[in-house]
Parts: C-alpha cells; structure tokens; sequence
C-alpha cells in the first residue's frame, strides 16, 4: 500500500502552481458573472419581469452556492480534487450557451446545469490551494488564490458587454476557450490529484446540532446574509436599472465592473484591519460605508464619474466585511474553521439571491429604482442592529486554554 502512495505523481508546493490555481479562480469567476450582463437581453426577449430576472439568477444561485458547504464536506473525506477542472470546463459551457435556449424553460435548465457545474470548484480548490502553497507562505498564497477570483468576477461584466455589442450573445461560446487553455495549465501540472488523505477519523466532525444551537453563529449568518442582499441586488439589477434608463449595454456593464471592483479592493482593505479596530466595530463602519455610499449613487443614478466613485465604496463597504465575518465565524466554530468560511462565503451569498426576488417583486410593482431602496436599505439597518446585539468572541490568544 505503501508504494502505491509514494508512486503518486503529487502537485508540486511553488508559486507557478498557486499562480494557475489564481487563474482558475479567475476563471471559474468570470464565467460565472455571464448571466447579470445578459438578464436585460433575456429579459428583452422573453419579455420577462424584474422578479422573474431575478428568480433566473436565483437559480444559478442556489445551485452554485447552497452546495459548497456539503461539498466541502465531501472533498475533506474523498479524493475528488478531479472534480476542480471538470468543473471549470463545464460551468463555462453551460455559462456560454445562455443565448441559444430556444425558450425560457431551456433557458432555466441551462442556468440549474451551470450552477451545480460551478458549485464543485470554491470547495476543492480552497483545499488544492492549501496543499501546494509554499508552507511560510500560505496566508500570501491563499490571498493571491482570492484576489484572482475577484479579478475575473470584477471585470467579466465590461468583457461580457463589450464582446456581446461586437459579435451578438450567439458568440458567446467563443469565450469557451479560455477554460479549456486553464484546464490543460491544470491538468499538465498534476494539479488535480489529492494528495493521500489522513484515514484515522480522527479529524475535525461537523456537529450540526451544536451549529443550530449556536445563536451567535445563526445571528452572524443571518447580519451577512442580510449585507449579501444588498450585494446580490446589485449584482443581479444594477444592469437592468441603467439599461431602463437609457444606457448601453457597455455602460451598465462598466458600472457593475466598478462596483465589482470595489468589492477587490474593500476584501484587501480590511484584511488585515480587525486586529486594529476589531471585528463588530469593522463590519459596522463597512454596513454605514454602504448605505451611505449606495444612497449618492441611487439618488444621482447617472454614470458621471462621483457615482462611479460611490459605486466603487459602496462595493467596498459591502465586501469589506466579509473577512472579518469569516474570522468571526471561525472563532465560533475552531474545530470547523472551512466549515464555517464555506457557509459565510456560500450560503450568505445564496440567502442573497433568495431575497433580491423580494427586491425584484416591489421593483415590479413601484419601479426597480423605488424596489432597491425599500429593500436594500432596511436590510443593511437591520443588519447593523443584529451585530451590535451579538458578542464579538476572543481571539484565539485570549483564550484562557486552562479552562478547556
């Protein structure tokens, strides 16, 4: 047995393999930010409504984000690091082919197909990552892993509209190409085997009933889901807000770029802030940024160059607290440190979309602009009380260990 382990090909620990698992990020990212770009031509040609636009993206969604968490799971019990490329080839596919569904229910299909396509990649990668990072540096490594998904996430939304403006939506399959390039990098780096797994069952168990049980970790889960709505109502409708008033496909698409790349910015930003100012006192001020900085741009709702800036904080501000939310959420749950990143990073984001359907139902009936903020702005208040009401936990050092 022993010489069937040692006989395996492992990945190797250096920079070039953490740079293609970056690029993968990028990749698998990209790909999935085709849909908000193309919900206004969606909408367009099935003559759907803003609910309806955003139930399509709730779709994807749910399928994408509500199954990292058992995938997570999955990955730290079987070697299925094979999965990681598989699932880059064919969330780009299904991504790619939106535009020629021939009807709405071929269109939801195609959606469902590349959400759980998509959904394999954040959880095994997340883990790839971790075992070919130089080991002094596996902090670094792993941000250059993030901030490469950012990138493709962030600035998919101008590539998208500008490529759709020249060569229609029906060329989209071109872009194909790209995840095939990234999935050879990955595969002639061996980066798809799993390395040989610790069998004695002695790792870390996710105990749900303590979980649910847990009011601070159900209280934190339910603030950062209400910031994701603010989060996913943009990302899902601010296209379809600037397209109604009259800009191009190419305009909307460079001010969603400019919020996304904000949202790269305010995750670096506040990294490495906590330690100073703390996790409550940091989310709140990144909660207060958003409203203060989303309510200029709705109240302006122009492309001028001040609201690009508040669109940018306003991004900022709304991913600025997503790593301090994750420190939060390990805090609470040490044994389960990727449990609980999986579920601040996944499952918020997904309660996201759940609720931007609300946001679409009251823009359908008073207008989008009228449904973000009666929406969007309760949430982020109500999310501000939620935090100020919980007890922000002791860093791992302050910990009296002669207790446990």
């Amino acid at each position: 047995m022993k010489a069937t382990v040692t006989a395996i090909s492992l990945p190797a620990a250096s920079w070039s393999n953490v740079s293609i698992m970056s690029l993968s990020h990028f990749t698998s990212d990209f790909f999935c930010n085709v849909l908000p770009i193309m919900l206004p031509i969606l909408a367009a040609r099935y003559g759907i409504s803003y609910s309806q636009s955003a139930a399509l993206f709730m779709v994807f969604s749910v399928s994408t984000n509500f199954l990292q968490p058992p995938i997570g799971i999955w990955a730290d019990k079987k070697p299925v690091n094979y999965l990681m490329p598989l699932s880059i080839l064919t969330g780009a596919f299904f991504a790619s082919i939106v535009g020629w569904s021939p009807n709405i229910y071929v269109l939801i299909f195609i959606i469902l197909l590349s959400g759980i396509c998509s959904s394999a990649f954040h959880p095994i990668s997340a883990g790839i990552v971790h075992d070919i990072s130089p080991k002094r540096y596996q902090t670094f490594a792993t941000s250059i892993y993030i901030a490469g998904g950012n990138l493709g996430f962030a600035i998919a939304p101008l590539i998208i509209a500008a490529f759709i403006e020249q060569f229609t939506d029906k060329s989209l399959p071109a872009l194909f190409l790209l995840a095939l390039i990234v999935s050879l990098m990955v595969y002639k780096q061996r980066l798809y085997v799993t390395p040989p797994r610790n069998d004695s069952g002695n790792g870390p168990q996710i105990n749900l009933k303590s979980i649910i049980k847990s009011k601070q970790f159900i209280f934190l889960n339910t603030s950062i889901a209400l910031r994701s709505w603010c989060y996913c109502a943009l990302v899902v409708f601010l296209p379809l807000l600037l397209t109604d008033h009259g800009y191009s496909t190419v305009e909307s698409g460079l001010a969603l770029m400019c919020l996304l790349v904000g949202t790269v910015f305010g995750g670096l930003a506040t990294g490495g802030l906590s330690d100073k100012f703390g996790l409550r006192s940091l989310i709140i001020s990144t909660y207060i940024v958003t409203i203060i900085a989303l309510g200029f741009f709705l109240w302006r709702l122009d492309i001028s160059f001040l609201s690009m800036v508040a669109l940018f904080l306003a991004g900022a501000g709304m991913y600025g607290s997503t790593p301090a939310a994750i420190v939060w959420a390990q805090r609470l749950l040490p044994r389960n440190a990727a449990f609980a990143a999986s579920m601040m990073l996944g499952f918020t984001f997904g309660m996201g979309y759940v609720e931007s359907v609300i946001t679409g139902f009251v823009g359908d009936i008073f207008g989008l602009r009228i449904g973000m903020i009666a929406t969007i702005f309760p949430a982020l208040v109500l999310a501000i009380f939620i935090i100020l009401a919980l007890k922000e936990p002791p860093k791992p050092a302050d910990i009296d260990l002669s207790k446990s």
